[in-house]
């Protein structure tokens, strides 16, 4: 069965992304992708490899083709359930990269998924994760974090044992409490949708961006506006004049067009 999306005539969608290893890392152990379905569908997708060596490169890329490759391949009528089987497929095989013993080290990922399809007047955002990679919603003026970090840091926000400002930087920011590869099972969050109109700009990153810019800078880098790969150049300049020594992966859909009637209700993530 293939489901067919297209954005309304109104609006058009412009995707980029970018991935650099950073000026102090020997390999890129992100990964991503953005992609454009022949339904007119986007998805972009970034995974932030873990376990040293090759293994955190190969969870990486092994964890967005195999995301990808469900997405394009999906018989479900329900994006929750095409996002949630994507991340299986994706946790199941970097599982088996594990039995195969290809790796000398336990690989893994933290994966975002965030897809833009049509719906009725205005196109629906609907997000997908696993660990601390993330996805905002920028709309108007402010910036909405839509994912929760998978963290320890962020379990500790949650119970009242820091707030978010002291969460920002912590010497325990990188331990993740879920990841692609994990063993036993693993269950994706999955957003409600969120509805998109002109002007709304979807963002995703690793935490070689959310690491070393707390939000209101990454709102702030993106007020001035710009087309999707200025902004990703914008955003990746600004991490890396703040000094990031991780790797760095954005990726960013940008709608434009005509604004009928402004969605404001955003359900998850806070406003910076």
């Amino acid at each position: 069965m293939t489901l067919q999306a297209s954005l309304p005539a109104r609006l058009s969608c412009e995707i980029d992304l970018i991935s650099i290893c950073g000026p102090v890392r020997e390999e890129n152990q992100d990964a991503g992708v953005a992609w454009r379905g022949a339904g007119g569908e986007v998805v972009l997708i970034v995974a932030d490899g873990m376990g040293g060596h090759d293994a955190g490169r190969v969870a990486a890329e092994t964890t967005v083709r195999a995301c990808l490759e469900s997405i394009r391949n999906r018989t479900r009528e329900s994006w929750q359930e095409v996002l949630e089987s994507a991340i299986g497929a994706a946790h199941a095989s970097v599982l088996a990269t594990v039995r195969a013993g290809e790796e000398r080290r336990r690989p893994g990922a933290t994966v975002a998924l965030a897809v833009i399809t049509a719906r009725a007047e205005h196109p629906s955002l609907h997000v997908a994760h696993v660990g601390d990679s993330r996805v905002y919603l920028y709309r108007g003026r402010s910036l909405y974090r839509l994912t929760t970090d998978h963290s320890l840091v962020a379990r500790m926000v949650h119970d009242g044992l820091l707030r978010e400002e002291e969460a920002w930087g912590h010497p325990d920011s990188n331990v993740i409490q879920r990841a692609i590869g994990q063993a036993g099972p693993l269950q994706p969050e999955v957003q409600a949708p969120v509805e998109l109109d002109a002007g709304d700009v979807v963002l995703l990153c690793s935490d070689g961006l959310h690491g070393a810019l707390p939000d209101p800078e990454i709102a702030a880098a993106l007020g001035p506006g710009g087309s999707a790969h200025e902004i990703c150049a914008r955003l990746l300049a600004a991490a890396l004049a703040a000094g990031s020594q991780d790797n760095v992966t954005i990726g960013c859909a940008r709608l434009a067009g005509e604004t009928r009637r402004r969605p404001t209700r955003v359900q998850r993530g806070a406003r910076s």
